[in-house]
Parts: structure tokens; C-alpha cells; sequence
């Protein structure tokens, strides 16, 4: 039986879904103002000299999404502004679908995805990561879990949607390579474009639950639209992304000055999200979520 959206939701996946045309978002509220504010980022490290140009997916609400006025809000554009602030830069955002984001910054189109990209040893071989952030992938379903999914082992057979190939792809992936082991059915994994696409299928009946970081199922929990199933799946970094050492070590430097003036402590408990224990920095090879 396919199952309809609250008019609430409803309006929330339909500006979610509007994020996907490439549209850009120039701000220039977080720049210092002042001339004494001199950036060590030079034209020969950035797209456009004076702005900090950040590519995100905004269709995960609350991180990166858009608001009733087409506006690009949420934790990470909040603190994509306050890293160019401290490097006394212009806060430029890209919306583009999450596919096309790494071989942007690599072509040069953009300085800095800030998209709530995993981290991966295989990622950091063809873009320069940066770690700041932890997240889990957990499940949204329908409201009152119909199919009482309430572990990873009741995913076997059902129906998962989830955002064009990453991390989510990749763990319930892995996920089927236990359950075939185990004789049990693997789970059928359904890509889209964007995660609002995803969850659209999801309230229209068309697969049984959402893979996606737990932030985002926990805020459509809280909207009333969707249910938590399971969550804390392969938890794991996130990282900022980057074609050159130079912006990544300026962006790096930002971050840990933020860290220790308490911003991203704030930041990230208003959201509720996990920071990244590690160490902030350009970083290649195997990390832990710790």
C-alpha cells in the first residue's frame, strides 16, 4: 500500500529536491569587513581570489539543505561561513548532487566540498581529506515501523534506498556479503540521485527504508515524518575535501583555531552531532571513528 507524505513533509523533500539544479549562494556576511584582516590564501590557491567557493548537496536537512526563501542553511554551511571568516575570505556555496562534487574540486570548479563527505583511505587517494566529523549510518522507515525493522539483521530481503553510490552504498554492501554468508537474503539496495529522491520513494511506498547518516533520520524523526530504525552503522569520519595542500592545510589551521576557541564544541552540540577526536589535518591512509 503506498503511503503518502504529511503535507508538512511533503513541503520539506519538495525544497529538498529543488537543491539539485547547481545553484550558488554568495555571502558575504561572514567576511572580516575590515582591512586588516589579510588572507595567506592568494589567487594561484583559489578559484576566484577573495572567496572561499564550497560545493554541498543540500538535501540533508539539518547539515546542508534549503529553507522556504531557497536560502542554503545548516550546520556545515554555518561553519563553511565561519571557516572562510577566519581565513578572511567570502563564503561562496555551490549546490550540486554529491556525484559530481569530487571530480568538480578536482578540475578545478570549486576550492572545498563541504558536503559531510566519508572518509576513506581509497577517497583520500584522489582528493585531499581533511576530518572533522563523525557520523553512523542508520535507517529511516515509515512511521510505526510497519516492517519492525529494529536491527541490521532485519534488513535482510527489504528494500533500502539510499544517495547515488558512497558510504551507505558501500555498508549495506558489506552488510550482504555477512548475510549471504549467514544463507540468509541480501538486502536490495535501490541508488538515487539525491536523498530526498529516496525518502520520496520511501513515503511513496516504493522501498521499505532510507540508509543516510544519523543527523538526518533523527531530524525527520523529530518533524514527525519518518521513523529511526537502526542506527550507528559502521560509524566512521567525515572529512572536507580538496584538490590543493595549501587550502587544505589553511582550512585545517581554521578548524583547529575554531576547536580551541570553542566554536565547533557549540556548533556541533547544537546539532547534535559527533566532532572528530583525531587529529584535525590533511590526512591520508587509515583513521578509526575515534
Amino acid at each position: 500500500m503506498r503511503r503518502l507524505l504529511t503535507a508538512a513533509s511533503t513541503a520539506l523533500l519538495l525544497t529538498t529536491l529543488a537543491a539539485c539544479g547547481g545553484q550558488t549562494s554568495a555571502s558575504s556576511s561572514s567576511s572580516s569587513g575590515t582591512s586588516s584582516c589579510k588572507t595567506k590564501l592568494g589567487k594561484g590557491d583559489l578559484v576566484k581570489a577573495g572567496i572561499l567557493t564550497m560545493s554541498t548537496n543540500a538535501t540533508l536537512p539539518p547539515m546542508q539543505y534549503l529553507d522556504a526563501s531557497g536560502n542554503i542553511i545548516g550546520m556545515r554551511i554555518d561553519l563553511g561561513k565561519e571557516i572562510a571568516k577566519a581565513l578572511c575570505l567570502t563564503p561562496k556555496f555551490v549546490n550540486i548532487p554529491f556525484d559530481a562534487q569530487i571530480p568538480g574540486v578536482q578540475s578545478g570548479r570549486w576550492d572545498m566540498i563541504d558536503t559531510g563527505m566519508f572518509y576513506t583511505p581509497e577517497r583520500a587517494k584522489t582528493v585531499k581529506l581533511v576530518p572533522y566529523e563523525v557520523q553512523g549510518v542508520s535507517i529511516s522507515v515509515a512511521k510505526g515501523n510497519p516492517k519492525k525493522i529494529t536491527s541490521e539483521s532485519d534488513l535482510s530481503g527489504k528494500t533500502i534506498a539510499v544517495e547515488a553510490p558512497g558510504y551507505e552504498f558501500d555498508t549495506l554492501t558489506a552488510l550482504n556479503k555477512k548475510l549471504t554468508a549467514a544463507g540468509k537474503p541480501k538486502v536490495d539496495i535501490r541508488t538515487f540521485q539525491t536523498s530526498a529522491d529516496a525518502y520520496q520513494a520511501l513515503s511513496a511506498g516504493q522501498v521499505e527504508g532510507v540508509a543516510i547518516v544519523e543527523s538526518v533520520t533523527s531530524y525527520y524523526q523529530g518533524k514527525g515524518a519518518f521513523e529511526t530504525a537502526v542506527k550507528g552503522m559502521n560509524p566512521a569520519p567525515l572529512a572536507f575535501g580538496f584538490s590543493k595542500d595549501r587550502t587544505a592545510d589553511a582550512v585545517a589551521t581554521a578548524l583547529n583555531t575554531l576547536k580551541k576557541n570553542g566554536y565547533l564544541d557549540t556548533l556541533f552540540k547544537k546539532y547534535s552531532a559527533t566532532l572528530y577526536s583525531g587529529e584535525i589535518k590533511l590526512t591520508t591512509g587509515a583513521i578509526t571513528a575515534g
